[in-house]
């Protein structure tokens, strides 16, 4: 089947120079928009296809997208002065119109099936650009207890909770927070991989770094544990540099 789709890159023109904190924002919010556009396609992959570019700067320059294996390159209208002059989230909006303009516009030159970028923008409007994963629930081996992952993002933050069923009772618990790294973000990979590890610890393993992280009941405690080093603290960010 291939390599996943994995990223939709807005290419915007920008005021500031790379590095800088403005800049950083500008770029967060087109990648947060982009990463939470792929979650809301649900996993469609367009034929042929891993990756596509939007550059702006092109528009009325290209007369056609442009191919280089799985990558697809367009060019759309983007009206920067007009999009530095709203709000927040009239600035999602605006980025938001941009990306499906560019997928519809390739689904109509590559033959792609366009109801995935149509629902993945209702979808969003919807939820009023919300970002959360809710991931399947699991019981305890004393089926007693039902837990599950809940992965959400802010622009700049990544936070991974626990939602905890016990005797009728449910509880969130935080499991970490850290960067979001949007669509190379660590937690898609941590994620996969949720467990009870008995009847008292649920939460996270990645076994090629035997790193584990978990709730205690018991204990009502988050650990992490590294190389069967444990701790109450983790830096995820450099430990897991996928």
């Amino acid at each position: 089947m291939g390599a996943p789709f994995h990223d939709i890159a807005l290419y915007a023109p920008t005021l500031y120079k790379p590095g800088t904190p403005e800049y950083w924002e500008e770029k967060s919010l087109y990648n947060y928009i982009s990463d939470l556009y792929i979650i809301c396609m649900h996993g469609y992959k367009p034929p042929n296809t891993t990756r596509v570019c939007i550059e702006p700067s092109y528009y009325n320059i290209w007369n056609r997208t442009w191919k280089n294996g799985s990558l697809k390159t367009i060019a759309v209208y983007f009206d920067y002065e007009s999009f530095l002059s709203l709000r927040v989230n009239d600035k999602y909006t605006y980025v938001l119109n941009t990306i499906p303009e560019a997928m519809l516009k390739l689904s109509e030159e590559y033959n792609w099936d366009k109801n995935f970028f149509e629902k993945a923008y209702v979808e969003i409007i919807n939820n009023d650009f919300r970002f959360k994963i809710a991931y399947p629930a699991k019981m305890s081996k004393d089926k007693r207890k039902i837990a599950n992952i809940s992965l959400e993002k802010t622009q700049t933050t990544t936070m991974v909770n626990i939602c905890l069923n016990k005797d009728g009772h449910t509880s969130v618990i935080k499991l970490f927070d850290k960067r979001n790294w949007w669509v190379f973000d660590s937690a898609y990979i941590l994620v996969k991989n949720n467990k009870w590890f008995d009847n008292d610890r649920f939460g996270l393993s990645y076994k090629p770094l035997e790193w584990k992280g978990w709730y205690s009941i018991k204990e009502n405690k988050v650990y992490f544990e590294l190389n069967n080093i444990k701790s109450e603290y983790a830096n995820l960010d450099k430990i897991f540099k996928f």
